[in-house]
């Protein structure tokens, strides 16, 4: 009886064990990240996708422990990984990362948000704000690629429709010019 239990919890519990292992460069990667270090973050990612999320049993597996997570941990860390190189001043490469990711979960839109962000620092305003729209598409309520849509119309000169676009953050009481500096602080020049 004592060892059916035993043999019960093991099988219970190393599961988990292997996949907490498995995912631990992707969850350092987004620690380093938070914490500002690009650099180091962009080499927990680049690991992680080198060494676990192209094999296949990590592939199988997913679907089981992807539990409350509404992406596969590959899209993810090809989004993060062109914020990483987004933050080492590296929008063409980042660019690229967005857009394997893109090509994965096409609805993705942290991924979308970052091509227009990666767009944007290129130079290509109009393709900047096509993607910031389909964000919006996406999902209407991202309030960063709003306030990039409304950032970018007004210094376009279409102030009417940049007061259109940021009406939403205007009428739940927030400021939008507050917001925005909150962003540059957050994540420094360049990101709105």
């Amino acid at each position: 009886m004592m060892r059916m239990l035993i043999v019960l919890l093991v099988a219970l519990l190393l599961p988990g064990r292997w996949w907490h292992w498995k995912t631990r460069r992707f969850r350092r990667g987004v620690r380093l990240l938070r914490k500002g270090d690009a650099a180091a973050a962009r080499s927990e990612f680049e690991t992680f996708l080198f060494r676990v999320a192209r094999s296949g049993s990590f592939r199988r597996m997913e679907p089981y422990f992807n539990l409350g997570k509404p992406h596969p941990y590959e899209v993810a860390a090809l989004s993060y990984l062109g914020v990483c190189r987004l933050h080492l001043g590296e929008p063409g490469p980042a660019l690229d990362r967005f857009r394997a990711a893109l090509a994965i979960e096409p609805g993705w839109a942290p991924a979308r948000y970052g091509e227009a962000m990666a767009l944007r620092r290129l130079g290509d305003l109009s393709g900047s704000e096509l993607a910031a729209r389909q964000v919006l598409d996406i999902r209407p309520s991202y309030l960063a690629a709003r306030l990039l849509l409304g950032t970018l119309l007004r210094e376009s000169g279409r102030g009417d429709e940049s007061e259109e676009v940021l009406r939403p953050v205007s009428e739940d009481g927030r400021d939008p010019e507050a917001l925005l500096q909150a962003l540059e602080d957050q994540w420094g020049t360049g990101w709105i």
